[in-house]
């Protein structure tokens, strides 16, 4: 990022001095400027108040689905996908995002071993070798394919464009949800790089809920995943009355 130079600065400040010079010979403006100051500020707070607003309206409508799963509400969006036997349809993301862990690459970290030696002016030359080595960059989580994602009691199913993956919740090692639900990790015995699933944007009913409903459902059973899910909604609805709270329209005079 270019940093302001000291003439930007000081052209600022004259530009500042002047406007202020003005506005002071000038009340009417002065006003005028107050007033377009609060008026600003207003539209800002109330823009910033709806955009919370709606989030808790969503977080809301996340409770609603958590209770719905837990009743054993039917998904309303149908899969093309054979279940196996015994399996049951739990829940379906139409749209999200298949993530895994990917290197970006190497960096190569090298070190002069030479001699050097001036050629003309400013220039030098070097005699010797360079020495060094490639070193692989950490992997990052990353977005690799977009499609449905289906939750089963026996498994969790991505369909994409490019890729196919298909979790089995009785070889999961781990299964991390993500905050307010909008993704999940899992960790499976028969594959090496962890992979999972994310929301493509914060006011969805993210993957990470059915996900976790239906870890649970298989690890300790049907009683102890409605219990689950139920708490769970029961907290994001204290959330929310208490954001509900922050969020209520103010007048203009406690800004």
């Amino acid at each position: 990022m270019n940093k302001p130079s000291g003439c930007g600065i000081f052209g600022l400040i004259i530009v500042a001095l002047m406007l202020g010079s003005f506005l002071l010979q000038n009340p009417v403006a002065l006003i005028i400027a107050v007033f377009v100051v609060i008026a600003i500020i207003f539209v800002v707070k109330d823009n910033n108040r709806r955009k919370q607003a709606t989030f808790v309206d969503n977080l809301e409508a996340c409770a609603t689905i958590l209770d719905q799963i837990a009743d054993g509400k039917e998904p309303e969006l149908s899969v093309g996908m054979a279940l196996q036997k015994g399996e049951k349809l739990i829940y379906v993301c139409p749209v999200v995002a298949l993530t895994e862990y990917e290197s970006s690459g190497s960096s190569f970290s090298g070190l002069n071993a030479g001699v050097s030696f001036p050629l003309f002016g400013d220039v030098r030359g070097n005699v010797g070798g360079m020495g060094g080595q490639f070193t692989k960059n950490p992997e990052v989580l990353t977005q690799i394919d977009y499609g449905q994602a289906v939750f089963t009691n026996q498994r969790i199913v991505f369909s994409g464009a490019k890729m196919v993956r298909d979790w089995d919740l009785a070889k999961t090692v781990s299964l991390e949800p993500g905050a307010n639900g909008l993704n999940v990790k899992i960790a499976v015995s028969n594959r090496e790089r962890t992979s999972g699933l994310q929301a493509l944007n914060a006011m969805a009913f993210g993957p990470g809920f059915p996900a976790g409903y239906v870890f649970t459902l298989f690890d300790k059973g049907e009683a102890e995943a409605k219990k689950w899910a139920r708490n769970l909604a029961n907290e994001i609805r204290a959330a929310v009355s208490t954001e509900r709270i922050k969020v209520a329209p103010k007048n203009i005079e406690s800004i």
